[in-house]
């Protein structure tokens, strides 16, 4: 009897020791994560994120953050693919302002950029995105968590699914305060619902998806080229002094011609062309990956890897290819 409560004794103290370890790994694994902003403007910042594909070394931060801070309180832009790096991002704040987050604004439907929501709502913050974006979300976020738990492992335990407020129009305005934000959609750029925030006071976009930097754009299934070109001019417009992209280093209007609407149009005449030729899905393909004018964009991250899926997808919008 003595010798079957040992045992018993020994299972238990193993099953606790088990529990303790994991426990200890998950605050290893939250403590070594540290986002730094980058002092855009007086309260404005950005965090960047890594421009290699989502990994679990990475925590699948591959997106830019942002955040507006004021005296009255902050906006936060886009909160990240996780819990984990939701928490982060707040505590990398709390550096630099004890003020409350009064809103999360999500800049589209890229898992990336929303599934940290879940950390704000609890904290009782409004989420507000457009309208087509949260109907992607409410579509698809299931399957986002679901892959992003495979990637993440421990690091995506507490993110859950929280859908923002959607608004309709082309312009949703955020002011409190001194401070004035302009929440702008000008059509379907990378996917339905993708906005540009514009700090008008201080001509300062973050402009989500629609333009990025340093790595090359990537094509959904929802991409129409066409429509994110015209969405890319129509922010354009503006004229921003500088820009925050949805991907990339911070830079002005001519950067992100280069990185993202020169290759959006060639990549599109080189399209048009070849079916106007007569091409088949195969030799345009084909003749894309030989492309002078699109191998100058192989010095943009992720060139190899995206290219030949960007020209398929674009193969699919493309009358009597798909």
């Amino acid at each position: 009897m003595s010798r079957m409560r040992n045992q018993q004794s020994r299972l238990l103290f193993r099953g606790l020791l088990g529990i303790v370890i994991a426990c200890c790994c998950m605050l290893g694994v939250a403590a070594d994560l540290q986002l730094t902003p980058v002092r855009v403007a007086p309260g404005v910042y950005v965090v960047y994120g890594d421009l290699k594909p989502a990994s679990y070394d990475n925590d699948a931060l591959t997106v830019n953050l942002g955040f507006v801070a004021t005296s009255a309180g902050v906006v936060v832009i886009d909160s990240g693919p996780s819990y984990r790096v939701a928490q982060m991002l707040h505590r990398a704040i709390q550096r630099v302002s004890s003020y409350p987050i009064r809103y999360v604004i999500n800049t589209g439907a890229d898992p990336a950029r929303w599934l940290g929501n879940g950390y704000f709502k609890k904290l009782g913050v409004p989420l507000l995105a457009h309208e087509e974006a949260r109907k992607l979300m409410d579509a698809r976020g299931a399957d986002q968590l679901r892959a992003m738990q495979v990637l993440l492992k421990e690091k995506a335990h507490g993110t859950e699914l929280a859908l923002p407020r959607g608004f309709s129009r082309d312009m949703e305005e955020v002011r409190f305060s001194d401070s004035q934000l302009q929440l702008s959609y000008f059509g379907p750029a990378q996917s339905s619902g993708d906005i540009a925030v514009w700090l008008p006071r201080q001509e300062i976009a973050f402009a989500g998806a629609i333009m990025q930097s340093d790595a090359l754009p990537a094509l959904t299934a929802d991409s129409r080229l066409a429509d994110w070109t015209t969405a890319y001019d129509s922010l354009a417009g503006l004229r921003p002094r500088q820009i925050v992209p949805g991907r990339g280093t911070l830079g002005n209007l001519a950067r992100m011609d280069a990185d993202t609407r020169a290759y959006l149009t060639t990549l599109r005449a080189e399209i048009e062309q070849a079916v106007q030729r007569g091409a088949s899905k195969a030799e345009i393909i084909s003749q894309a990956g030989k492309s002078k004018q699109l191998a100058a964009f192989k010095r943009l991250e992720g060139y190899a890897q995206l290219a030949p899926e960007n020209v398929l997808q674009a193969l699919r919008e493309t009358d009597g290819l798909r």
